[in-house]
């Protein structure tokens, strides 16, 4: 209890004074994913960070943010020496006021472009999360999928994980309609870190969320458009294209 009250009293108390690009909140989200909603043993299990104040944030995995800013402890061996390791999850959100910027992997590229807002449906469900008054919404995403979302009033910086932001308080736990993947934070502490979107080196800037979902699904149905134009081959020189074809139009896209 002494924990959570010191909290929201940290919330309420920086919220006015809180210097632009300056964290004043860290939360830790876990996103569980089953790409097979028949299978659902089969789960996928993510963390990301959300550096947020109240009016600017950004939510990646910790070992892309290292990446990207070049201090990535994690290396692998070659030839050549030690280099930084690639992150599993690359993609970002970040928001500054209203504009939601996501960047997200297209093969070897990052196209980025901003996400239009939710528009939420508040409903009368509550319970406590972290010690948290918590209240359900929903949501029908532009993508047609159906969100539910359990947000904190006691937090009242209206964020969330990834895209799920706009609420009168912060976003706890977000899932779809079938559950196939749920997202929900583990920790909340005070931060003063430095938020600023990941500056990525193949980034491609789309002009809209529609040129990214074309060029998503060209690359479904051709992964070597956006890898060089290179067959995807095995070790032993096998074309596994529509091996990797068909993996990639399994993939679960309610994020989107």
């Amino acid at each position: 209890m002494m924990k959570i009250l010191f909290v929201g009293l940290f919330v309420s108390s920086v919220l006015y004074i809180s210097a632009q690009n300056k964290a004043v909140m860290e939360i830790n989200y876990e996103t569980r994913l089953i790409s097979d909603s028949l299978n659902r043993e089969k789960v996928k299990v993510y963390s990301s960070v959300l550096l947020c104040n109240n009016t600017e944030s950004v939510y990646c995995s910790a070992e892309a943010k290292a990446y990207y800013k070049g201090n990535s402890t994690q290396t692998i061996s070659t030839d050549y020496g030690n280099i930084p390791k690639y992150p599993k999850a690359v993609e970002s959100i970040y928001k500054n006021n209203d504009v939601i910027t996501a960047s997200l992997p297209v093969g070897k590229y990052i196209f980025t472009f901003e996400e239009p807002q939710l528009k939420w449906e508040i409903l009368g469900d509550t319970k406590k999360i972290k010690g948290f008054n918590c209240q359900l919404a929903k949501a029908i995403t532009d993508t047609g999928d159906t969100v539910f979302a359990w947000f904190a009033k006691d937090i009242p910086i209206q964020d969330g994980p990834f895209r799920f932001k706009g609420l009168s308080g912060m976003i706890l736990e977000v899932y779809n309609k079938n559950k196939t993947i749920e997202m929900y934070a583990t920790d909340i502490k005070k931060s003063e870190d430095i938020i600023e979107p990941l500056k990525y080196y193949n980034e491609v800037k789309a002009k809209n969320k529609q040129q990214f979902l074309e060029a998503r699904k060209n690359f479904h149905e051709n992964p070597s458009i956006y890898n060089g134009n290179l067959k995807i081959v095995d070790a032993y020189g096998n074309d596994k294209t529509k091996i990797m074809t068909d993996r990639l139009k399994s993939i679960n896209t309610f994020l989107d």
